[in-house]
């Protein structure tokens, strides 16, 4: 046997041995690539794997069974088959991951929004249902690309939608979308040049199904009052990163405020723990909630406060039938009309007394 058969008899057994890789599909993109496509300067970046979130249980019953109990979604179609037929997208198979950021800060009355959204679609078909469900309103030319107003009853968010290509969308305030459609054709500085942020940001496993960071913490909760019978301090927090993902039906996840400041950090905790535990005496009437407390954890350090999580796709299950089942239950009869069943006696009137001196 020659030696190039011996070549590729090893590497068809090493193939035969390795764990097989989902393919990507064309135009699919994760959440690190993306980056690329968001203009510099947000205060919070966020990122969400879609797919994933997609598949599971809770929310593919929310798309299969209950899409008739939302007014809004059962108007604008009968049911979710036809949803995917008229607009052409399956939100299960074809959203792929959306990276979203906040411009201004959140202080700010008018934050500015940014959202990019990686799917397979076709771009016609998807303006055909927008303009037929009066979604936009008016259409502009920037860049090469078209910028579509979308309709809001509150005047003061005004929204824009483009399809920035062929397996992109871009939604959000004029000002971040224009600057995106800039940074595609190679003008301007991505989200990677914002070093306050991106400090946070490189330090997060973007493997994650949900990740986020937010690099400047609002004066009005830093400045909170820390008064009152649990003071706290949190003076000194400078940021908050999340992380999220779901693997053998679990869903576990890392919230953590960066904050230098150990004792404050403890107290914070202390605190959290102590209305943890209040919780929990009322777990023996709502066991889900008493499985939903024993899968948080707290712990404070010199420079962090940090909770992670853990709940099972079972409990979350219980906990979303639960949540709407009080969403749905009927109003509680009013008070006054509740005892109007029977007349009451007429009471006589007391004879007027005659005023002695």
């Amino acid at each position: 046997m020659n030696r190039k058969m011996w070549v590729l008899i090893l590497v068809l057994a090493t193939l035969s041995v390795m764990p097989a890789c989902k393919k990507k599909a064309s135009g699919q993109m994760d959440a690190e690539a993306m980056l690329a496509m968001v203009p510099e300067g947000p205060v919070m970046l966020m990122a969400f794997d879609f797919q994933r979130f997609a598949n599971l249980n809770f929310f593919d019953k929310t798309l299969k069974q209950d899409w008739q109990t939302n007014a809004k979604t059962a108007k604008d179609f009968k049911d979710y088959s036809e949803f995917v037929q008229k607009t052409g997208v399956d939100l299960q198979k074809d959203v792929y991951t959306i990276v979203a950021a906040l411009y201004g800060g959140f202080e700010s009355e008018n934050p500015e929004l940014l959202a990019v959204v990686n799917l397979k679609y076709d771009e016609a078909k998807l303006l055909a249902v927008f303009k037929e469900k009066g979604v936009l309103s008016a259409e502009e030319p920037y860049g090469g690309r078209t910028l579509y107003s979308v309709k809001n009853e509150d005047a003061n968010k005004d929204m824009r939608l483009a399809f920035l290509n062929k397996s992109s969308i871009l939604f959000g305030s004029p000002l971040p979308v224009k600057n995106a459609i800039d940074l595609a054709a190679d003008k301007g500085k991505c989200v990677k040049q914002t070093a306050t942020l991106m400090k946070y940001v490189d330090n997060l496993n973007k493997k994650n199904m949900f990740w986020l960071a937010v690099g400047n913490i609002p004066d009005k909760f830093k400045n909170a009052p820390s008064g009152g019978m649990m003071p706290v301090d949190l003076s000194k927090a400078e940021a908050f990163t999340a992380v999220a993902d779901f693997k053998n039906k679990i869903l576990s996840g890392e919230l953590r405020l960066i904050s230098n400041n150990e004792a404050g950090n403890k107290q914070v905790v202390d605190m959290l723990n102590g209305l943890k535990a209040l919780g929990a005496m009322g777990s023996e009437k709502e066991p889900e909630l008493g499985q939903l407390l024993n899968g948080i954890q707290l712990s404070s350090s010199a420079d962090s406060i940090t909770l992670t999580f853990s709940l099972s796709e079972e409990l979350m299950d219980k906990l979303g039938d639960k949540a709407k089942a009080k969403t749905m239950a009927p109003p509680a009869e009013p008070a006054s009309e509740a005892f109007t069943a029977e007349p009451t006696a007429e009471v006589p009137e007391a004879e007027s007394v005659p005023e002695t001196n």
